[in-house]
């Protein structure tokens, strides 16, 4: 396991919505990188959207990817190409079961930093509401 690198981010989320509607949200941030044994990254920042703030970890390998919301919403979402995954979005008026598609996961690393590229529908409570492309760009 190594030490965990300062880094700054940058989020890039382009969201389609079931009635065609477009939605770009772009975000800097700062927080961490670290490299499991096994060749796992792992990134973590803070992020506040709407007034909520929350902490956001992401695990990710070539094949897959995995991120963690805690904050007064909660989640942890799956990102396997080809599979369709579940969770459960938990908030303060109760459970929201989502699912997620997952089409893509692109890993991609140079000596100064990388991105983590996600392209997936998202379902809630069975029904379509999203496709996102989430893009996540870092500089030590």
């Amino acid at each position: 396991m190594h030490d965990c690198q300062n880094i700054r981010l940058r989020i890039v989320s382009r969201m389609r919505d079931a009635a065609g509607s477009c939605e770009e949200i772009r975000h800097a941030r700062t927080g961490t990188l670290r490299e499991e044994a096994d060749g796992t990254l792992l990134l973590a920042y803070d992020d506040e959207q709407d007034g909520e703030r929350a902490q956001i970890s992401l695990s990710a390998t070539p094949r897959h990817a995995r991120m963690e919301r805690r904050g007064m919403t909660r989640a942890t979402l799956c990102f396997e190409p080809g599979a369709r995954t579940s969770s459960v979005y938990s908030t303060l008026y109760g459970e929201i079961p989502v699912q997620i598609d997952t089409r893509n996961v692109n890993l991609t690393r140079q000596a100064n930093g990388g991105e983590l590229a996600l392209d997936y529908d998202v379902y809630m409570g069975g029904e379509f509401t999203t496709q996102t492309r989430l893009c996540v760009t870092w500089r030590l």
